[in-house]
């Protein structure tokens, strides 16, 4: 028998107390015992009196942590929980296609970055005013793909949600998350592209007429 205050042992089959799952996903009882309640998990296996949870009951903690940290609400949680894996797993990967880098290696990011800082140093300019360009761009970044998360969330997902969350519309929903990443870089390149042909025609016109006003 175990010692007062001491950690039951866990299962022989690796199933888990209510103590033992709050300490392995970092949650306290309490909440543990409320997402019970409000049907986000399931109820434990009584084996004489104490219950037990079965260990992949873990990963559906970890899933639904993930989600609520993306702001998804709990009771709206629960309700793509009973509509399925599927709607889950596309939750879970919902927001992934807008962010900034997202499904694109960091390290393959670097590296890119690295190598156009070179040839931009062919081209005379310094390496170290790129570089820290690039940190103040990334910051933009992050803003524009907030705003064409919110134009997902408005015009696809939201909509999705009111009629229920039909498995019917699984199909686009998901052929539209794949697409919308392509578009939407197309588009900020060309507005990029536009915005940065109208600076460079300015800051000519600009150091030009700052040539006239030295010479005259």
């Amino acid at each position: 028998m175990a010692d007062k205050g001491q950690p039951a042992r866990t299962a022989a089959d690796g199933a888990l107390t209510v103590d033992e799952l709050a300490e392995r996903v970092g949650m306290t009882v309490r909440n543990i015992r409320e997402w019970r309640t409000l049907g986000l998990l399931p109820l434990a296996e009584m084996r004489g009196r104490v219950g037990y949870y079965q260990p992949d009951v873990v990963d559906r903690v970890e899933r639904i942590k993930r989600l609520h940290n993306e702001g998804f609400t709990l009771e709206l949680i629960g309700r793509m929980l009973d509509a399925g894996d599927e709607v889950m797993r596309l939750a879970e990967t919902l927001r992934e296609p807008f962010r900034a880098g997202g499904g694109t290696d960091e390290q393959a990011t670097k590296n890119r970055i690295a190598e156009i800082a070179a040839s931009l140093q062919e081209l005379g300019l310094s390496i170290d005013d790129f570089l820290d360009a690039t940190v103040k761009v990334r910051a933009h970044t992050e803003q524009i793909a907030a705003i064409f998360e919110q134009v997902w969330l408005d015009s696809v997902w939201q909509p999705f949600i009111d009629a229920g969350m039909p498995e019917s519309e699984l199909p686009r929903i998901q052929e539209t998350a794949a697409k919308v990443k392509p578009l939407a870089l197309d588009a900020v390149i060309a507005l990029f592209a536009s915005a940065m042909d109208a600076q460079i025609e300015s800051g000519i016109a600009r150091e030009l007429g700052r040539l006239d006003d030295r010479g005259g």
